[in-house]
């Protein structure tokens, strides 16, 4: 009897200390987990849109309207993709505006410009074209370029058409037509040419080789049937020296 007493005795005391190492290992591991009833991460982290990977989810790492986000290599801003009317930001216009330039001519020359060296705005094909359309057709008799005192640079165009002469002016700078009159008067004279078989500047070039000094004129026309240039020269000397060459030979003749 003594003994079934001290076994019974026994067996409590080996429940109670088990239940008792059961509760300690629960609430052990009770106190490792931080979790929360909200939700809230075990692991420490206090965003829960960043997983453990360390990546952004959720709305951080989209927008707000479901679009992209997170990486903005390729998302390019309106400040940086041009200004604020779309102009583009590398400088350029969003118009061409070739067009205006070319109505506008340019700055004029200075009365003391060497045509030797110097470009006019409006050069001499331009010229003639303008000429041409002017006289409503026709064929080119004569061209020069000098300056006038009054008007800058001008270019003065010669066109027979149709048994009449139109002689035309027009700014060196601008293209404008300055003067355009006709008369009857039949041009017996042969048509030239700006670019063939010698343009200006080659017989330019010619005419230097016999005497240096600045180009202030110089026209194209024909003598006695034969069309040759006449170049103005204003020598260091002040002494102006006229010469001619011919644009079929090439010959240079100097005029005293």
């Amino acid at each position: 009897m003594i003994r079934t007493m001290r076994s019974r005795s026994t067996l409590r005391s080996t429940t109670r200390a088990a239940a008792l190492g059961a509760l300690v290992i629960a609430l052990a591991a009770g106190c490792g987990d931080t979790s929360g009833d909200d939700g809230s991460p075990a692991d420490g982290d206090s965003d829960p849109s960043v997983s453990d990977g360390g990546e952004a989810t959720g709305d951080d790492a989209s927008g707000g309207d479901g679009s992209a986000g997170g990486d903005t290599s390729e998302a390019v801003g309106a400040s940086d993709a041009g200004g604020a009317d779309g102009a583009p930001s590398d400088g350029g216009t969003a118009g061409d505006g070739a067009g205006d330039d070319a109505a506008a001519g340019g700055a004029p020359l200075p009365e003391s410009a060497d045509l030797a060296t110097e470009q006019l705005p409006v050069p001499v094909e331009d010229a003639v074209a303008i000429a041409l359309e002017t006289a409503g057709g026709g064929e080119t008799v004569s061209v020069s370029i000098d300056h006038d005192d009054d008007r800058d640079w001008v270019w003065e165009i010669e066109v027979a058409l149709d048994g009449r002469e139109h002689e035309i002016d027009i700014d060196a700078a601008t293209g404008e037509v300055l003067q355009h009159e006709e008369d009857d008067d039949r041009v017996d004279e042969p048509a030239v040419d700006v670019t063939s078989p010698m343009t200006p500047a080659e017989a330019i070039d010619l005419a230097l080789q016999k005497h240096d000094g600045r180009v202030s004129s110089w026209d194209l026309d024909s003598d006695d049937g034969t069309i040759r240039y006449q170049i103005d020269l204003e020598r260091s000397g002040g002494d102006d020296t006229e010469i001619e060459v011919d644009v079929e030979t090439g010959e240079v003749r100097v005029e005293d």
